[in-house]
C-alpha cells in the first residue's frame, strides 16, 4: 500500500502541475488510512472551493478543526483557525485556540495568528490573556507586540496601543504593518518626526505590499503635517502599487446591479412567528459614517451591535451551496431569486442572534458590503430595516482613496476613474431602493449625522421601531470595542472636520470633480 508520506508528496506535485482530480484522489487515500490527517483536510477544503462545493468545503475545514482539538496536527493550528475565519466560524475557531495548550511549541509558533484570530473573532480579553501567555516564551517577537497594539486599540486603550507599536517597531524596524497601523492611529509628536524612518523601510522593502503599506503611512505623516504635495505623492505610488494587484470592472458593477433593478421589488418570504431581536443593516460605500452610527445607535439599551461580521454572504452561501460574496457581480439576480430566501434568513438570524443580549430587541449587522444586498434582504427579511450611508460624492471618494483596505477588500478605491465610477453606481443603487421600499430602507446622510447626531438618531428611532433615547449622539461614552478603519476616529466626539476635507487636494482631485459632475 501506498505511504502517506508518498501520496501527500504525489498530491503537491498534481497540485502543482494543475492536476487537480488527481490531487483529490490522492488526498481522498491519505484520508482513508488517516481522517484526522489535518493538511488533508485542508487541502480538499481549497480543492472542494475551486469546485464550488460550499458544504464540502466547510465540512472538511471543520473536521480539520476537530483533529486538533483532539490532539490531532496541532502544529497545522493557525491555518486550521484561518480556514474556519473564512467561513465566518469564529466561535469554533476560539474553541480551537482556548483548548489547545499554550506551552506547546507549535501553538507558541502559530501564536501570532492565533492571537490575530482571537481578535478577528471580537475576543479580545482572550487575545491579551494568549499573549500574555505566550510573550515570555517568544521574548520580543515582532508579531506579538503588533497584535497586542492592534487589539488595544479596538479597546481604546490608545497610548497603550502606541506604546506596542513603537515597541514592534523598535525591534523589526521594516515592518510595514507597524508603521502602516501607527500612522493611521496617531500623529507624530513632532510631526514628520516618523517620516526618516519610514523612508529607511521604504528603501529596504521586498515587495510591493510592503511598499503599498509604507507609502500610505507616509500619505498620512505628510498629511498630519500639512505637506500636501508630498502627501499625495505617496498617496498615488500606494494606490498604483495597490491598483496592480486588485482589478476591478465599473461597467461589470453597474451591470449588475442593473439586472437587479430591473428585476423589481421581490416578494418577501413570510415573517418569523414569534418575533425575536429584529436586524438593522448599516451599509453604504465605505467611510460614509457607517461606523459612526452604528455607536450613535449602540448607545441605545435595546440594540446591540454585531459589529462588522459576514454572517449574510455566510447564510447565504450554506443556504445555496455555493460560495457567495456580497460584492455585487453577474448572476446575483439569478441567484436572489432562486435562491430558498426563506432557509437564508432562517440562517442569518440563528447566527446572529446566538448569544446576543437578553434586553436586545434590535442586532445592527455594519458591514458595508451587504449594500449589494439590499433585495435579498427585502426577501429574506422582512422585520429588517436597512440604513443606507450617503456622503457627498468626492469626500466619499477621496476617503477611500486614502484608505488602505486589507484582504482585497473595495478593489475600486485605488483610482479615481474606478471610484467615480463605484460612486455613480452607488447612488443609483441607493435612490433605486430607497423610492422601491420606503418602508424598509432609509438613506441618512453623513453631513446631518455629523452636523446634527441627536436629531438624526432621533428621527431613525421611529423607523426602527425603538423608544426615545436621549444622548444617544455622545459616541466617546459608547466603551465597546471598535474593528474598522475608523477604530481609532471614533473614539473622539462627533464632529464636522472631516466636511469636505476633499479641499485639502483640490487641484490633485481635479479630473474625479469633472467625472462626477459629468455623471450628474
Amino acid at each position: 500500500m501506498q505511504s502517506i508520506v508518498e501520496a501527500w508528496r504525489q498530491a503537491q506535485q498534481h497540485e502543482a502541475a494543475g492536476a487537480w482530480p488527481q490531487a483529490r484522489l490522492l488526498y481522498e487515500r491519505i484520508l482513508e488510512i488517516e481522517p484526522a490527517h489535518v493538511p488533508a483536510r485542508l487541502r480538499m477544503s481549497r480543492l472542494a472551493q475551486a469546485a464550488g462545493d460550499y458544504a464540502a468545503s466547510r465540512a472538511h475545514a471543520l473536521r480539520a478543526a476537530a483533529a486538533v482539538r483532539e490532539g490531532s496536527g496541532v502544529r497545522h493550528i493557525g491555518h486550521v483557525t484561518a480556514r474556519l475565519l473564512d467561513f465566518a466560524e469564529e466561535n469554533e475557531a476560539v474553541a480551537v485556540i482556548l483548548a489547545a495548550d499554550w506551552n506547546d511549541p507549535d501553538v507558541i509558533a502559530h501564536s501570532p495568528a492565533l492571537a490575530q484570530h482571537l481578535w478577528l473573532a471580537g475576543r479580545y480579553a482572550e487575545a491579551l490573556r494568549l499573549l500574555d501567555a505566550v510573550e515570555p516564551r517568544a521574548p520580543g517577537h515582532p508579531l506579538l507586540r503588533l497584535t497586542r497594539a492592534n487589539v488595544l486599540r479596538y479597546l481604546g486603550r490608545m497610548d497603550e496601543a502606541e506604546r506596542h507599536y513603537e515597541a514592534c517597531l523598535a525591534v523589526a524596524p521594516g515592518l510595514a504593518d507597524a508603521h502602516w497601523a501607527l500612522a493611521t492611529h496617531s500623529r507624530a509628536n513632532p510631526p514628520l518626526s516618523r517620516v526618516p524612518r519610514l523612508q529607511r523601510a521604504l528603501a529596504a522593502a521586498g515587495d510591493d505590499l510592503s511598499r503599498a503599506h509604507l507609502c500610505y503611512a507616509l500619505f498620512r505623516e505628510f498629511d498630519a503635517a500639512d505637506d500636501t504635495a508630498s502627501a499625495w505623492d505617496a498617496l498615488a505610488q500606494g494606490a498604483a502599487l495597490m491598483r496592480r494587484r486588485h482589478a476591478w470592472d465599473g461597467p461589470r458593477e453597474a451591470a449588475a446591479l442593473e439586472a437587479m433593478m430591473q428585476a423589481g421589488v421581490p416578494a418577501s418570504a413570510p415573517e418569523e412567528e414569534g418575533g425575536g431581536p429584529r436586524p438593522v443593516f448599516i451599509v453604504g460605500m465605505p467611510r460614509t459614517g457607517t461606523t459612526l452610527l452604528d455607536r450613535i445607535l449602540g448607545n441605545h439599551p435595546a440594540v446591540h451591535s454585531l459589529g462588522e461580521r459576514n454572517d449574510l454572504a455566510a447564510a447565504v452561501s450554506e443556504a445555496t451551496g455555493r460560495f457567495f460574496h456580497p460584492a455585487a457581480h453577474p448572476g446575483m439576480d439569478d441567484l436572489f431569486t432562486g435562491a430558498d430566501a426563506a432557509e437564508a434568513g432562517r440562517i442569518y438570524l440563528r447566527r446572529t442572534r446566538a448569544g446576543a443580549p437578553a434586553a436586545a430587541t434590535h442586532l445592527v449587522d455594519k458591514n458595508p458590503l451587504n449594500l449589494s444586498c439590499i433585495p435579498l434582504l427585502l426577501r429574506a427579511l422582512p422585520q429588517a430595516r436597512i440604513l443606507v450611508l450617503r456622503r457627498d460624492p468626492l469626500d466619499a471618494c477621496f476617503s477611500n482613496l486614502k484608505e488602505l483596505f486589507q484582504g482585497g477588500a473595495y478593489p475600486c478605491s485605488y483610482t479615481l476613474e474606478d471610484l467615480a465610477s463605484h460612486c455613480r453606481n452607488v447612488r443609483r443603487w441607493t435612490a433605486h431602493w430607497a423610492s422601491a421600499a420606503p418602508g424598509a430602507v432609509r438613506v441618512v446622510d453623513y453631513e446631518a449625522l455629523a452636523r446634527e447626531p441627536e436629531q438624526v438618531a432621533a428621527s431613525l428611532l421611529e423607523f426602527l421601531g425603538l423608544p426615545a433615547h436621549a444622548g444617544l449622539h455622545d459616541i466617546a461614552a459608547n466603551t465597546t470595542p471598535v474593528s474598522t478603519a475608523s477604530s481609532s476616529q471614533v473614539r473622539q466626539a462627533v464632529h464636522e472636520r472631516s466636511i469636505g476635507a476633499w479641499r485639502r487636494y483640490a487641484v490633485q482631485l481635479q479630473p474625479l470633480l469633472r467625472m462626477l459632475e459629468d455623471a450628474a
